[in-house]
């Protein structure tokens, strides 16, 4: 309970993510709380957002074993595909989340613990070697899945988890966006073909 407990609170905010700034575009209308929630459990249901822990040990399950991990890692940076647990879309460095939660992982200790920090440090060594100068850490959802696995819970909770923690945070910035009276309304550039061209006459 302790363990979840720390990861409800390292998950319970975290800048302008894609579900926490749905919530906020969503209030800027004019939306009942409700509403705002609604539209933030929708963005947090796609895989590269909530979705991410679990997929993060699907990839841990793919790799199986110790000896499979270095030729495991090398197809797939030589690929070009995404290893998932690794990289954010902010951080260049490590995501302090992920460090908190890999100590917690560490408290428990045992094979999957030590599988996914040896898995770490190869993606980290090999990336240095066939890819100099460009750095990909671990982020929140490596170790998040590790310890909720540990934990016991069932990967299907993974995200609804991970969403009771952020309904406090989203609640938070629909709260503070409802104070602004200004809806949220981007600019967009064009950047198609561009239109036809009228024929100048002869």
């Amino acid at each position: 309970a302790r363990a979840v407990e720390q990861y409800l609170i390292s998950t319970v905010d975290h800048g302008f993510n894609a579900s926490t700034f749905t919530a906020r575009v969503v209030a800027s209308t004019g939306a009942d709380l409700a509403a705002c929630l609604v539209a933030a459990v929708g963005a947090l249901s796609g895989p590269l957002h909530g979705g991410a822990p679990s997929r993060a040990l699907d990839t841990l399950d793919a790799i199986g074993t110790p000896d499979r991990i270095d030729g495991w890692i090398r197809e797939q940076v030589l690929s070009g595909r995404r290893i998932m647990g690794f990289g954010h879309p902010v951080y260049r460095t490590e995501d302090p989340r992920s460090r908190m939660l890999k100590s917690l992982a560490q408290g428990f200790g045992g094979p999957l613990v030590d599988f996914a920090v040896e898995v770490e440090r190869q993606v980290e060594a090999i990336l240095a070697e066939l890819k100099p100068g460009r750095e990909l850490h671990t982020n929140v959802e490596f170790y998040a899945g590790v310890v909720m696995e540990l934990c016991g819970l069932p990967r299907a909770m993974f995200t609804p988890t991970f969403s009771a923690a952020r309904v406090i945070g989203w609640s938070a910035n629909i709260l503070e966006q409802a104070e602004d009276s200004k809806i949220i309304r981007p600019a967009a550039r064009y950047v198609g073909a561009p239109p036809p061209q009228p024929v100048p006459a002869p």
